[in-house]
C-alpha cells in the first residue's frame, strides 16, 4: 500500500514541476465485465506560452513519445488479457490525444481500479492518475430444486410415458407427459432453426411455423401441471445443406489443409438483418402470455469469426503486428489471424482472440436484449469447456449484458477429464456465483457407451458430482436434461427412453435433496445381483421428517423384462417422525446382453397435493446371472 501511496505523490511532484497539465481519464466511469477500458492521455501548456519541444515539431514529437498505464487494485497491480501489466498507448494526431485500452480481465474482482500513467516525451516525463469501477450484474436467484426438462424438435419420434393411459393426445402433448413424468419444474422447448434445405421455402424461414404454431396449446397444457414453459431459438447457425441461398452472411473461418479462408456454418454476428430477425421473433414470443422463459442458443462463433479482425486489432494491446499492417488487404489480415491462432497457436493473440469475442458477443446480447425490450426471463445455453472460452462466451460477461440464467452444457467430454472441468467451475464461481442451470445430454455416444456403469447411471453420476461441487459455492443452481428428442434416437444407444428419464429424474431428485426440498426421508434395500427367472425382493422405508402429517403415493416403475407381482401402487398417510416399510416382489425374465446383462429397478414416490415438481426418483441397475 505504501508503495502505491509514494507513487502517486512522486507522479504529482513531476506533474507540478512542469509547465504543462497533463490530464488522464477513462472513457467512462463505470464497466462492466464485459467491457474494454479506454484510457485518454491530453498534455496541454499551462501558460500562453508555445510548447518548445526539442525539435519544434510538437506532433513529431509526441508520436515518438513512450506512453505507458498500469492498472491497479487495492493498491496491486492487475494483469490483464494476454498476462500484460502494461499498457502502451498511441497517439492520435487528430485528437492530439494518447489513448490506451485495457480488457478487463475474466472474472474480475468488483470495486475501485486506479490508474496510473507515465509519459516520457523528449527528456520531459509526465505523470497521472485516475479511477474507474467495475460493476456486475446480480442475476435473479433460481428457486430450490429448479429442474428443466427440455426438447429439440422431435414430433413424431417422441411417444408416450410407458403405462400412461387415458385418451390419445397430440403428439406435442407427449413432451408434457414426459416432463411431468420426470418432476420437471419447467418445459424449455426449441421453437426456432433456421434451416434451408434443398430449396428456400419462405414461408418458413427463418422461423418453422408448424412448431411456433404448438407454443400456445403446449404452454397452456404445461401450466396445467404447475409446469413453466420456456420457448427458445437457435442464435446464429444456419442448419441445412443450401448455405448458397440464404440471405445472411456466414462467419469465415480457415481452411488448414489449404491454407485458405472458408465459410462455416455459423452466421457472421456482425449481419445486422440476422439481429433484427432475433429481436423480431424475441418480441413476438415475450408478447405470448403462455411463455414463461426466453432464450437463445448458439450465441457463439465457433472457430471461426476472422472477419471481425481489423476491430479486434483496434481494441486488443497486441504488441506483434507486422509492418505495414494498414496496407495489408482485408483477406491478408484474416489470414495473418488465422495462422497465429491456428498454425503458430500463439498463447497471447489466443487469450485475446477468445477475450474480444465473448465480448463482442456480450455486446450483442446487450443489444438485443435492449431493443427487443423483453420483459420475460432470459436464459442463454452456455459451452462449458474453459466456460465457453474457446467459442467466443464467458457465462458472467453474458450475466453483465442481461442474461438472467447461465444453460451450462457440461457434455461433449470424456469421463476422465470431467472432474477436471467441473473443478475449473468450482474455483470460477467461487469467486462470484451465478444463476446456472447445468445440463447433461442424453447421448450414449458423448458418455463413453458405457455399460458399467449403464448410460442413464453414468448420465446421474456426472449430474451427481456436479451438484456435490457446484452446490455449496453456487446455491442458485438447477439442473437440465437434454433432450427428449434424443432419447428416441440413435443416442440413446441400447437403452430405453423411460431409462434415461429415470436417470434424468433422479438427478433432480438428488439436487432437490442436497438443497433440503423433501420432507421425508427415503432408504431402499435391492440386491445387486439376481438370477433369471428369480424372485426377488426390494424393501423402501419413508419416513415424515415434516411437522405435519403428509399423504404419500409410491409407485414401482413397470421397466421393460420385469415381471412384478402385487400391488405396484400404494398409497398412504404418514405423521411427523412416523415410518412405514414397503415390499416388492420382482422376477427378471431375460438377461440382456445389449445392456451387459444390466437390469433397471426402479420407483418413484409423491407427497403432499401430488404437484409434479413433488416427486421424488431412485433407481439401480443390478447384474442379471
Amino acid at each position: 500500500m505504501k508503495k502505491v501511496y509514494f507513487i502517486i505523490i512522486f507522479l504529482s511532484i513531476i506533474i507540478h514541476s512542469n509547465a504543462y497539465i497533463f490530464s488522464i481519464k477513462t472513457d467512462k466511469p463505470q464497466y462492466r465485465r464485459y467491457d474494454v477500458v479506454t484510457v485518454i492521455c491530453e498534455l496541454k501548456q499551462k501558460s500562453k506560452f508555445s510548447v518548445q519541444f526539442s525539435n519544434n515539431n510538437e506532433q513529431f514529437e509526441k508520436a515518438r513519445a513512450s506512453y505507458i498505464f498500469s492498472i491497479y487494485y487495492n493498491n496491486k497491480i492487475v494483469k490483464t488479457i494476454g498476462n500484460l501489466n502494461k499498457i502502451e498507448m498511441r497517439y492520435i494526431p487528430s485528437l492530439d490525444k494518447w489513448v490506451g485500452k485495457w480488457p478487463i480481465p475474466w472474472n474480475p474482482n468488483l470495486g475501485t481500479y486506479k490508474v496510473i500513467a507515465i509519459l516520457k516525451i523528449g527528456n520531459k516525463k509526465f505523470a497521472g492518475n485516475t479511477s474507474f469501477i467495475v460493476n456486475g450484474r446480480t442475476p435473479p436467484i433460481l428457486p430450490k430444486g429448479f429442474c428443466i426438462m427440455d426438447i429439440e424438435p422431435g414430433d413424431s419420434i417422441i411417444k408416450r410415458v410407458p403405462g400412461v393411459s387415458g385418451r390419445t393426445v397430440k403428439i406435442w402433448e407427449n413432451y408434457l407427459l414426459w416432463a411431468k413424468f420426470m418432476g420437471a419444474n419447467a418445459l424449455w422447448h426449441c421453437v426456432g432453426q433456421t434451416q434451408i434445405w434443398n430449396n428456400f421455402d419462405s414461408e418458413n424461414f427463418p422461423w418453422d411455423k408448424i412448431t411456433l404454431n404448438q407454443i400456445k396449446p403446449l404452454a397452456t397444457e404445461c401450466h396445467k401441471y404447475n409446469i413453466k414453459y420456456g420457448a427458445y431459438i437457435l442464435g446464429y447457425v444456419l442448419l441445412g445443406n443450401r448455405h448458397d441461398l440464404s440471405p445472411y452472411e456466414l462467419t469465415t473461418g480457415y481452411d488448414k489443409e489449404n491454407d485458405a479462408l472458408k465459410k462455416l456454418i455459423y452466421i457472421s454476428i456482425y449481419d445486422q438483418k440476422r439481429q433484427e430477425d432475433i429481436i423480431k421473433i424475441l418480441q413476438y414470443l415475450d408478447k405470448i402470455p403462455e411463455i414463461d422463459f426466453l432464450g437463445l442458443d448458439y450465441m457463439r462463433t465457433d472457430f471461426g469469426g476472422y472477419e471481425y479482425v481489423e476491430e479486434f486489432v483496434s481494441d486488443m494491446p497486441i504488441l506483434d503486428l507486422p509492418p505495414k499492417w494498414e496496407e495489408y488487404t482485408k483477406e491478408e489480415k484474416m489470414l495473418w489471424l488465422a495462422h497465429k491462432l491456428e498454425l503458430e497457436k500463439n498463447p497471447v493473440i489466443e487469450e485475446m482472440w477468445q477475450w474480444w469475442r465473448a465480448h463482442k458477443m456480450s455486446i450483442i446480447i446487450n443489444e438485443i436484449k435492449i431493443k427487443s425490450n423483453i420483459s420475460k426471463p432470459f436464459w442463454i445455453f452456455n459451452l462449458t469447456w474453459k466456460q465457453g472460452k474457446e467459442h467466443g462466451q464467458d457465462p458472467f460477461m453474458f450475466i453483465d449484458a442481461g442474461v438472467d440464467i447461465n444453460g451450462g452444457m457440461f457434455y461433449s467430454i470424456d469421463k476422465k477429464t470431467y472432474p477436471y472441468m467441473i473443478e475449473t467451475w468450482q474455483h470460477y464461481l467461487k469467486h462470484f456465483p451465478t444463476s446456472l442451470v447445468a445440463g447433461q445430454c442424453v447421448d450414449w455416444n458423448l458418455l463413453g457407451r458405457t455399460y458399467e456403469p449403464s448410460g442413464p447411471e453414468e448420465h446421474f453420476l456426472r449430474q451427481k458430482y456436479l451438484v456435490d461441487k457446484l452446490l455449496p459455492v453456487n446455491p442458485s443452481l438447477g439442473l437440465f436434461w437434454h433432450d427428449l428428442t434424443r432419447a428416441f434416437k440413435s443416442t440413446r444407444g441400447p437403452y430405453s427412453a423411460l431409462e434415461w428419464a429415470i436417470g434424468g429424474a433422479a438427478s433432480f431428485t438428488y439436487l432437490r435433496q442436497k438443497q433440503d426440498y423433501f420432507p421425508f426421508e427415503v432408504k431402499w434395500d435391492c440386491p445387486d445381483r439376481v438370477k433369471k427367472d428369480e424372485i426377488f425382493t426390494i424393501e423402501i422405508n419413508i419416513k415424515n421428517t415434516s411437522p405435519i402429517t403428509n399423504e404419500f403415493y409410491i409407485k414401482l416403475i413397470q421397466a421393460i423384462n420385469l415381471e412384478m407381482f402385487g400391488d405396484l401402487t400404494q398409497k398412504f398417510n404418514l405423521s411427523p417422525s412416523e415410518v412405514k416399510t414397503i415390499n416388492f416382489q420382482i422376477k427378471v425374465m431375460q438377461k440382456e446382453v445389449k445392456k451387459g446383462n444390466k437390469q433397471l429397478i426402479a420407483f418413484l414416490l409423491q407427497y403432499g397435493n401430488l404437484d409434479t415438481q413433488q416427486r421424488y426418483f431412485d433407481f439401480k441397475y443390478i447384474t442379471v446371472e
